[in-house]
Parts: C-alpha cells; structure tokens; sequence
C-alpha cells in the first residue's frame, strides 16, 4: 500500500501543535508503569475497580506489542492524564478502530481529548489507513458535538445495544445504544455547527421528558440531545431510560428515510441530513 508522505507530513504538524497548546506529551506507552497507570486512569473514568478496568494493564501491554495503537498524554514528565488505543483491521486494511479515549477529569477542557485523536491520526497514516471508526453513546452531548463538530467525523450506523449489558458506572443502569462514526484521515477537520433549521423531530415537554414529533422523509430534521445524559442517569433512570428509547425509535425512523445526525447545532440538537455513502 502506497503511504502518501505529505499528509503525514502535515498530520503531524497538527499533532505537534495540539499537543503544545495542551501542554502535554503525547507518545506511546512503553513501560508496565505507564500501562498500569492508564489502566488505572480509565478505571477511574469509567468508575470501576481497577480489576474492572476498561481495558487492563497486562491487556494494554500485549496490545502494545501487538503493535496496536496505545499513545498517552503525559504531564509533567511521567504523569498519565489520558490514554487512547486503537487496532487496525486485516493486513492492507485502510480502516482503523478506535476501541477506547479518555481524559483525567482535571485536565478536562485543555484540549487533551481533540490532542489525542490527532495523535492517533498520525499513527495511522503512518500504517497506511485511511479512515478510522468509533462508536459512541449518542445521547452524550459532548461526545456527539465533539466528533461530528471538533473532529467532522460522519455517522455511518446506528446501532442498538451495541454492548453486551455493562457493569461499570457510567453505563450499568443505561442500555448501550452506539453511533458509528467514521472519520476520513487523509481531509480531517473540524466543521462549523449547524444551523438551527429543519423540522424537529424530537424535543424536550416541559416536564423534561422526551415529545417525538416523528420524522418527515424529508431533508434536514433536528432532534434533542439531553444537556446532561449522565447527571440524568444518576438522578432520575427513569427519565434517561424514556430519553434512551425515544433516542431509539427516531434514529431508527430516521435510518428508514436515510437521514443520519451530520452536525450538531449550537443550541444542541442533532441535525439530520442525507449523505453519500463512503
């Protein structure tokens, strides 16, 4: 597979930059200390046991030397402050796979996570790929705005229960319902939020809870996205789970009339759209 120079060139520029403005390192993991410290980190996100961790510290290492993608953000020389790992597919593949990213909440709105992502981005030129896929819990607001806005990643499958039932905090009284996006390698960018246009096609009733309108086949429909799914989760399961379902049926509706989320508005909706196939 031909491995184009100038992108990679480029890539790493960016990288560079994203990883100075957040102060940071940004290299892979190479010690059992630093394996065991990112096991430890996405065990505390995730709010699991380190036994419990995502991903464990002997697991982080064979993926290491599997060659796999294990980049973490350092501080302050050897500290571990995020941690993303990412697999390619069978030998000549141009996909890559995102399993898992995340960011110590202290060092939260630094830049770290978009840092990450460009990090990893380098190391998959590198290898050839050319375009990398992730899931993601579509009801979290953040993660929606920052991989369709932030990165200008596109959706290409809605996915119900994605997961078998998880256990760890942030997950285990919610149903795993995924996004899957894919992120074009070789063009990455961030895109401007939509405009507050379209049809709405999901929204919130004063009493919080979710009011679906349906969806028209018709261009450019908008859906609601909770402020704050996880807060939501904590303290009234019953109104997440109301949320998760009705999140369900409109992406499902939606898929039906070939709309998908392309952006996310300012004012937190989704905004749905028909686009070309990759």
């Amino acid at each position: 597979m031909r491995i184009d120079s100038e992108p990679i060139t480029a890539a790493r520029d960016v990288a560079t930059d994203l990883a100075r403005r957040a102060a940071l390192e940004l290299r892979p993991l190479s010690s059992n200390e630093e394996f065991a410290a990112a096991a430890t980190l996405l065990a505390r996100i995730w709010g699991t046991s380190i036994d419990s961790s995502p991903l464990s510290s002997d697991l982080l290492r064979s993926l290491s030397h599997a060659d796999a993608c294990v980049i973490g953000a350092i501080a302050g020389g050897d500290v571990v402050v995020g941690v993303a790992v990412a697999i390619s597919g069978p030998p000549a593949s141009e996909n890559m796979y995102s399993l898992i990213a995340g960011v110590s909440p202290e060092f939260a709105g630094r830049g770290v996570g978009i840092a990450l992502k460009y990090a990893q981005r380098v190391w998959a030129l590198e290898r050839g790929a050319r375009r990398m896929l992730w899931t993601y819990d579509p009801l979290i607001r953040r993660n929606a705005h920052f991989n369709l806005v932030r990165l200008g990643a596109q959706v290409v499958d809605y996915i119900p229960e994605f997961y078998p039932p998880m256990h760890d905090a942030l997950n285990r009284t919610d149903r795993p319902d995924r996004l899957c996006v894919s992120w074009d390698l070789t063009s990455a960018g961030p895109s401007a939020p939509a405009a507050d246009d379209g049809a709405v096609a999901l929204r919130a009733g004063a009493d919080g809870g979710p009011k679906g309108n349906g969806i028209h086949p018709q261009r450019r429909m908008r859906v609601w996205i909770p402020r704050d799914i996880e807060r939501m989760r904590v303290e009234d399961s019953g109104l997440a789970m109301e949320w998760r379902l009705a999140m369900a049926e409109v992406l499902r509706e939606a898929e039906t009339h070939g709309l998908v989320p392309v952006s996310v508005s300012s004012s937190g909706h989704y905004v749905l759209d028909k686009v070309r196939a990759l």
